[in-house]
């Protein structure tokens, strides 16, 4: 089995809404070991109505200096990444490409929960088609169609493990990940959260042996 990997995590303290400090950070880092996960994409939020890249770059880099400070021996590799908040003309902000997941051309772009402009169908087709991997933020929560319209044109999946582990999980999303389509699951952990890494296993549990396989072998491959 390929080791596990968390896609989506808000792990590093005071980046943003997420970990509120270093022993909250730890606390999630230690669930995601006893669950099983041996590295975490540290994905904090960029909202570039807020604040310009470098700025974002420094403050995270910060943020990973007081957790490295703190980590001990055989607990999970972080990676780091961002959350970046879809806007009108995002494929045009300066120095985009460093948002991306460290020593990769992917992006994880967050769409607004209330609504989908079309515009957003443009900046995505013109970041695929400048060489970037577009790989889309729990697109659980999103109109099927309006995801359906961004795969279209070749963006990729991450799927959040409570959308997964629910007893009402949606069908379309097991059709996202046989397509191959999904190249990550996500605990999307925010604070101390017990239910995040028990969904992320619940998750493992419900899809399957296959399909887990087939999520983790795609999210090494980005890396890779």
């Amino acid at each position: 089995m390929t080791e596990l990997l968390d896609f989506h995590a808000h792990i590093l303290p005071r980046a943003d809404h997420g970990s509120s400090s270093v022993d909250t950070s730890l606390c999630q880092i230690s669930m995601a070991r006893q669950s099983g996960v041996s590295c975490i994409l540290a994905t904090p939020h960029f909202y570039p109505a807020e604040e310009g890249v470098s700025r974002f770059l420094e403050r995270r880099e910060r943020a990973y200096n007081r957790l490295c400070g703190e980590l001990g021996d055989n607990l999970p590799n972080i990676i780091l990444a961002a959350e970046v908040l879809i806007c009108d003309n995002i494929e045009s902000l300066p120095d985009i490409d460093a948002l991306c997941i460290a020593g990769t051309n992917t992006l994880l772009l967050e769409l607004p929960f209330n609504y989908f402009d079309k515009r957003f169908k443009v900046s995505v087709d013109t970041l695929i088609k400048r060489g970037m991997n577009v790989v889309l933020a729990h697109a659980d929560r999103y109109d099927k169609e309006n995801i359906d319209s961004l795969i279209e044109i070749g963006a990729k999946i991450q799927l959040n493990a409570s959308a997964l582990g629910s007893f009402f999980a949606k069908k379309h999303l097991y059709d996202w990940i046989d397509q191959g389509v999904v190249v990550g699951l996500g605990s999307d952990i925010h604070h101390a959260d017990k239910k995040a890494y028990k969904n992320f296993r619940t998750a493992i549990r419900k899809i399957g042996s296959e399909r887990t396989e087939k999520i983790m072998r795609a999210a090494w491959q980005i890396l890779n």
